[in-house]
């Protein structure tokens, strides 16, 4: 059958039995070159631009939507000639394809790492190397995504790794979840190139439709996880296995065909353009590129000018197409470091001479490092290779440990210590004992990396609950229950939580258990419960009501972040003193808890909200980062007092909402870092934040004594 000119038909592919063959997934297909040169270019004016082409990141899938096309076509090939695939040697030519370029780009970020980058990205950077190498770093990105500790670390120079991750996760599971249905179903006894593609279409095309149900679902869930996991992504590579599987080597050609084929180019370049990081992605939305991709693989025809694989094809889109993978490698560790080492990176020109540069780079270390070596004899044999990978991976990983552990030796060592008379607050509190709190060459103590790393590993690990969690968890501090003489409440978010070691310590000095009552991301307030009312609702009604009837309650500390959503009216009436502040519903909110344990005879602290620091100044850059590129000149790093103040701060105007109310306690926190103009980023040797809103551990530590006396009079009226 002849191609119409008008109607897309099939080319007849040549039996499975016939010498010289023709298919697909047998010749080299220019066109998919081109179409790789595409999907990478989208990736890095993505990274490059993200203002100006927000949904790049969709070159991924079109990635996936080709790997699965063109491994599962190479299956089937070796399937219906041998009744089975010989794993080893498929591992085997992956490794020599991949592993190469993938671990020197890894060894040589490992290096400018801790060259370029300040002490505070090393750690991060090296968990994310080791998790790279061993192609796991879609779950440690899925993980971090959902822990609110990590949710303002910045991105690594290796966090590209994920999409590689995700591929050779498939590249490992793929084959053998073909090979064992091969063995259930006979085919691999029977031998025939119909009962492989039967027995591959119909796995295939239930593993798809679970993993598409699944993706679904679980970017309506939980879409910062479904973005990286790679269950949510098994549907791609399974569009383009489906597509080899069915197709053959066959194509549709002819006019519609050639329409088709730029309708599917369209989809691609459509949803680069109008998805953004808001977009619930995969999902349903996923489908446009990987559909559209599809259309290019299946669609089109050569004719000058008006085919598109005719487009595609060409000299400059297949060499950037042959060089793609090395382009994805190098280009993101560009964007990360370029910053660092030059206040230009951001300009146009800069950026485009940067994509020039990594094109560059990339034809260089294709040719004479990935070419060379995926043809070397040495590593031809399946163990050549598997030893080869192992040796290379180790090398990586104790390449990036060595080489943050000599830096991090390196650091200046300092006399100073938290029980100097002029650390953290003290300096502020002290000027004539202390001089000026930035001045001194103590040093820093702990250094910039050892206060980012108290987002990670907090004090009290224990006592916070995640925002979901069901229930109330209870986290006990303070004096012992045996020895204790009534009991301290403390309820709010992280921000509550990161007085802890202040807290603690005063409890025990006051014979006080300590009850802990805080979760992440969750505002202490109070409102209406209905089925649609999420975990921190519910948790905040509970303790409203827990703590105004408990009789070993005596006193309510609050606390909270100046930046939260908006809240409905609480539904209650407020019994709140004559005052002149214009409230809110959120306000309302806020103060209906307060006004509840006033009303049951507690005690009540509300401390005010600490300031946002860099909000405005250098808001991708957490204050650790910046003291520790800035170690010279610290005041770099400090911020203007009013442009801390980011939120509506109900919390600091409830002490002029219960003004007067006699067991009402207001605790002031701006005074402890800032002056009447500025808020310190580093006082007395004491970097004062570990991120940008949280108080560092030991900066906390040292207002111990000043928080304790400001609360003395909630504690002692109790008593």
């Amino acid at each position: 059958m002849t191609a119409s000119s008008t109607t897309p038909q099939a080319t007849p592919a040549p039996t499975p039995s016939m010498s010289g063959r023709s298919r697909r997934g047998s010749r080299f297909q220019p066109e998919i070159q081109g179409l790789r040169a595409l999907a990478v270019l989208l990736v890095v004016a993505y990274h490059f631009w993200p203002e100006r082409l927000p949904g790049g990141y969709v070159g991924v899938d079109v990635f996936f939507v080709i790997s699965g096309y063109l491994i599962t076509a190479h299956l089937f090939k070796e399937a219906a000639r041998t009744g089975t695939v010989k794993l080893g040697q498929f591992w085997a030519r992956r490794i020599r394809r991949l592993l190469p370029l993938s671990l020197l780009v890894l060894l040589v970020t490992a290096v400018t790492a801790v060259l370029v980058l300040p002490s505070t990205a090393w750690q991060s950077t090296l968990r994310q190397i080791v998790a790279s190498t061993l192609y796991v770093q879609n779950w440690i990105l899925a993980a971090d995504s959902v822990e609110y500790s990590k949710l303002d670390e910045q991105a690594t120079a290796v966090q590209h790794f994920w999409s590689l991750s995700v591929e050779e996760q498939f590249y490992v599971l793929w084959p053998l979840l073909l090979v064992l249905a091969l063995l259930v179903t006979g085919a691999r006894a029977a031998r025939t190139p119909q009962a492989v593609r039967t027995t591959f279409i119909a796995v295939l095309s239930v593993l798809g439709v679970a993993s598409f149900v699944f993706s679904v679902w679980y970017t309506g869930q939980d879409p910062a996880q479904a973005y990286f996991v790679t269950p949510t992504r098994i549907w791609e590579f399974a569009l383009g296995a489906l597509l080899a599987l069915v197709m053959g080597s066959s194509q549709f050609t002819g006019r519609l065909a050639d329409l088709l084929g730029w309708l599917g180019l369209a989809m691609i370049l459509s949803s680069a353009w109008f998805y953004s990081e808001t977009t619930a992605f995969p999902g349903w939305a996923a489908l446009l590129p990987t559909v559209g991709t599809v259309l290019i693989l299946m669609c089109g025809g050569r004719g000058a000018g008006t085919g598109i694989h005719w487009w595609l094809s060409r000299r400059p889109a297949t060499a950037v197409g042959d060089w793609s993978y090395a382009i994805y490698l190098w280009h993101w560790p560009v964007v990360i470091f370029s910053p660092y080492l030059s206040d230009e990176a951001d300009r146009w020109y800069v950026k485009g001479l940067l994509i020039l540069a990594v094109i560059g780079l990339s034809a260089f270390s294709t040719r004479y490092v990935e070419t060379p070596l995926r043809r070397t004899r040495l590593l031809r044999p399946t163990w050549g290779s598997l030893v080869a990978a192992a040796a290379g991976m180790a090398l990586v990983i104790s390449t990036a440990h060595v080489a943050v552990a000599a830096v991090e030796r390196g650091f200046a060592d300092t006399e100073l210590s938290e029980d100097h008379p002029c650390y953290g607050y003290a300096a502020l509190a002290n000027p004539d004992q202390c001089g000026d709190p930035l001045e001194g060459d103590l040093g820093l103590m702990p250094n910039p990396a050892q206060v980012t790393a108290q987002n990670s590993e907090p004090a009290y690990p224990d006592c916070q609950a995640e925002t979901d969690a069901e229930g109330v968890p209870e986290c006990w501090l303070g004096a012992g229950a045996s020895a204790a003489e009534g009991t301290i409440a403390v309820v709010g978010d992280s921000h509550a939580t990161m007085w802890l070691p202040a807290l603690d310590e005063i409890a025990q000095e006051h014979d006080k258990r300590l009850l802990v009552l805080t979760r992440s991301a969750c505002t202490p307030r109070a409102g209406e419960i209905d089925e649609d009312s999420g975990e921190c609702a519910r948790a905040n009604a509970e303790i409203v009501e827990k703590l105004a009837q408990d009789e070993d309650v005596e006193t309510v500390v609050i606390a909270a972040s100046q930046m939260h959503s908006s809240f409905g009216d609480p539904g209650t009436d407020l019994d709140l003193p004559a005052h002149d502040v214009e409230l809110t519903d959120t306000a309302r909110a806020m103060y209906a808890p307060i006004d509840a344990w006033l009303e049951a005879g507690k005690e009540v602290a509300v401390f005010g909200e600490v300031p946002r620091m860099n909000k405005e100044s250098q808001e991708e850059q957490t204050l650790p980062e910046c003291v520790a590129l800035h170690e010279d000149d610290v005041t770099a790093c400090d911020d203007d007092l009013e442009d801390t103040r980011v939120g509506d701060r109900w919390l600091t105007r409830s002490e002029d909402v219960f003004r007067g109310v006699e067991n009402f306690h207001f605790v002031p926190t701006e005074d402890l870092l800032c002056d009447e103009v500025t808020c310190h980023a580093v006082l007395g040797g004491a970097i004062t934040f570990r991120d940008n809103s949280h108080l560092s551990e030991n900066f906390v530590r040292s207002v111990t004594d000043e928080i304790g006396q400001r609360l003395e009079d909630a504690i002692l009226s109790a008593d």
